[in-house]
């Protein structure tokens, strides 16, 4: 926790400082100093107030009916992003020039004011992309399918439909309409099993009730399992697992279980989250106990809500992994590498998309990008998805 705190106070100090870098740009050449860093201070200070006091009170914008999250806390949350993002770019070409000779020239206004409308248009750009990221790639997910091909695949499984959703972060960056779509797409599938693989809620235990009552309402024949996930914990886990009593969810911790009708043909195994390190490839504890409950005569499939686990279970009898935690980065840059350039990529190995064995390759991951986000309700490249694999017979 302490830990946490410092890296909470270490992002907002960071956030303050480029905001004010940036506003004192864009404010009129006309003002003294004194003037622009007083005004420069108070924005930044003030922009950050709201955050700071919703994480220190009850939430109020939990409070706030569906339709205020698009007026009020979008349009915020896209300034926020926004302005850090254009003074981190403005700072590092300030920075640039402060490197370069500087030949003894009278000073020119002009070069002042180009600057300064510089960072408008480039603030200006970044709202315009944030905006569509929020209000549009944020939208209604798409359906990524798949078909897996496994040598020796049980004939009970050939055909065999999953559907796989995770990290919703019901929470005031999500509407329980937009969950409520995410239920009735996932259903509209018809799939034989659906599964669920943590971070249903982002931290606030109201939104406990309704969240799970959705989740509830997802339909499948073989049933629905779930694992947890880091902010199932942050929420309160006693809470979280309470909740999942009242439901018809299977909830696996470090267990396994046999879909109804599938017994001894297919063994789902549940791991639980380590909680802690969650900007990192996590390490989970005793992982030989949790692959032991792989069955050589089934197939086995694992949960886990961090992918990191694949690395480990290369040597192990798996499938198929299904797991979320990264969101994809939630903004991509493509282009870059085999699956684009993200936040995720700088501190995760598996960010999104499928993954094979390089000891076996029948042994793979699929890193779902997930519905729901977190700091900012925007999405580029990266459009939150639901899952669909088919199984057949190599």
């Amino acid at each position: 926790m302490t830990l946490f705190f410092a890296l909470v106070v270490s992002v907002f100090l960071v956030v303050v400082a480029l905001q004010y870098v940036l506003i004192r740009v864009i404010l009129p050449p006309g003002l003294s100093s004194t003037a622009k860093i007083v005004i420069s201070v108070f924005f930044a200070l003030s922009m950050n107030t709201v955050p700071l006091l919703y994480m220190r009170t009850d939430p109020i914008l939990d409070q706030l009916p569906a339709w205020h999250r698009e007026l009020i806390v979008f349009p915020y949350a896209i300034l926020m992003v926004a302005s850090a993002f254009s003074g981190l770019l403005l700072l590092i070409v300030l920075l640039a020039r402060s490197t370069l000779p500087k030949p003894r020239l009278r000073f020119d206004a002009s070069k002042r004011t180009f600057v300064g409308n510089a960072a408008r248009t480039l603030t200006g750009i970044s709202v315009g992309v944030l905006a569509y990221g929020a209000y549009y790639e944020n939208k209604a997910p798409e359906i990524s399918r798949m078909t897996l091909s496994y040598s020796g695949l049980h004939p009970d499984l050939c055909g065999f439909r999953l559907v796989h959703i995770t990290d919703i972060h019901a929470g005031p960056l999500i509407s329980f309409e937009t969950i409520a779509t995410v239920i009735s797409r996932a259903n509209a599938l018809k799939p034989d099993l659906v599964v669920l693989t943590g971070d249903y809620v982002n931290h606030n235990p109201a939104y406990i009730h309704g969240c799970l009552g959705l989740l509830d309402d997802l339909k499948a024949p073989a049933g629905v399992f779930g694992v947890y996930g880091n902010h199932d914990y942050y929420t309160g886990i006693d809470a979280m697992r309470d909740g999942f009593l009242k439901t018809r969810i299977s909830m696996l911790s470090d267990s396994r279980s046999a879909p109804r009708g599938l017994e001894g043909i297919l063994n789902i195994i549940g791991i639980e989250d380590p909680v802690s390190n969650w900007a990192t490839d996590a390490h989970f504890k005793d992982l030989g106990t949790i692959f032991r409950l792989g069955d050589p005569n089934q197939f086995n499939l694992l949960l886990s809500h961090r992918p990191g686990i694949f690395r480990a279970s290369k040597d192990w009898n798996i499938q198929l992994i299904l797991a979320g935690h990264t969101h994809g980065g939630q903004v991509i840059v493509p282009g870059v590498g085999d699956r684009g350039l993200s936040l995720a990529g700088l501190f995760f190995t598996y960010t999104h998309g499928l993954y094979e064995s390089d000891k076996n390759p029948e042994t793979r991951m699929y890193v779902n990008r997930g519905i729901g986000t977190i700091i900012a309700p925007v999405r580029l490249c990266c459009k939150p998805e639901i899952v669909e694999v088919t199984l057949a017979r190599a």
